[in-house]
């Protein structure tokens, strides 16, 4: 199965208001699939669908290869899911929380806890499993609740803003814990707004606005798609101011340069075509030293901002 997730022209309305609005989707099997998407774009309705808990009111969507109105039960057994906002009970421990949703799911006590504590340990809460959960962080409830999600072991796990109200040390903590789990061959979907957090870990994406996706598909695909907005920068980094004047004073003999900024022992040249030839053939001609030479490839933040200004949204990153 080449995509763990595919909808044709999904729709979810509530009486006038469009939450989903025909959407159009592929998840491929192995990716971190991100959906971003400002606070009320239809981020979470589009999740709830997928995670067979909401039925859609028009179109087709498949999850792992089976349909979400006639096989809503078979998705539900299959996917591990972290809503926004999970809970548990906070007089408990770790290990007896997760105990206990291992029961509900048809596990017997001595595989649940089995279990339990080997997704404590990958979720790094291992030393905390007799913590009850009243005295856990933010941070480490979410990592608890990731540790719920997975504890089926399923092909596909959706978290729903995973990071929001996190400290920079528990959200770095999160991202982490998602680079590993998908790693281990997972399909992760991550709903947020919150893209500078999460995009960085994420190998594809879809950004919707309004109920709708305006575009999905790989980083490299979503880069070409704003290529005439972005076009191209480079960085090159060198050893001493010399080398910085020797290449201001050569550079403008490569055509198609808009600008060039000077940062220190930086240089960042913009362009709206690929000249990485054209400085590499230059730096060798003038015999630079450089310390480093790169393209500037888009975050996804910047991705996210170019698409949604030119659909005629408000930036909201």
């Amino acid at each position: 199965m080449r995509y763990v997730v595919e909808t044709e022209g999904l729709c979810k309305y509530y009486g006038d208001v469009k939450a989903v609005d025909g959407v159009n989707l592929k998840v491929p099997r192995g990716t971190v699939f991100g959906i971003f998407g400002h606070n009320g774009a239809g981020k979470t309705t589009l999740i709830s669908i997928l995670a067979g808990l909401v039925l859609p009111t028009k179109g087709k969507a498949q999850v792992l290869g089976y349909d979400v109105i006639r096989e809503s039960l078979e998705i539900r057994k299959r996917i591990g899911l972290l809503p926004e906002g999970f809970g548990f009970y906070e007089d408990l421990s770790a290990l007896d929380n997760l105990i206990y949703l291992a029961e509900l799911d048809g596990m017997d006590k001595e595989t649940a806890k089995k279990r339990a504590l080997e997704v404590l340990e990958i979720v790094g809460l291992k030393n905390h499993a007799e913590d009850k959960v009243s005295t856990f962080s933010r941070g480490m409830k979410q990592r608890l609740g990731i540790a719920q999600a997975i504890l089926k072991d399923p092909d596909l796990i959706i978290l729903d803003e995973p990071t929001v109200g996190i400290d920079p040390y528990g959200a770095m903590k999160i991202r982490q814990l998602i680079v590993t789990i998908a790693k281990g061959g997972k399909t992760v979907i991550i709903s947020t707004h919150l893209l500078y957090e999460i995009g960085q870990i994420c190998t594809h994406a879809a950004i919707m606005r309004m109920g709708k996706v305006i575009m999905e598909g790989s980083l490299e695909e979503l880069i070409n798609a704003i290529r005439d907005t972005y076009g191209y920068r480079y960085e090159i980094e060198v050893f001493d101011d010399k080398a910085v004047n020797l290449i201001k004073k050569n550079v403008d003999n490569i055509k198609g340069i808009n600008r060039v900024d000077i940062r220190g022992l930086k240089m960042i040249i913009y362009s709206q075509h690929n000249i990485s030839r054209e400085i590499s053939r230059l730096l060798k001609d003038i015999e630079v030293e450089v310390k480093t030479f790169k393209e500037i490839t888009p975050s996804w933040e910047e991705i996210y901002a170019i698409l949604y200004e030119k659909t005629g949204g408000e930036v909201s990153v």
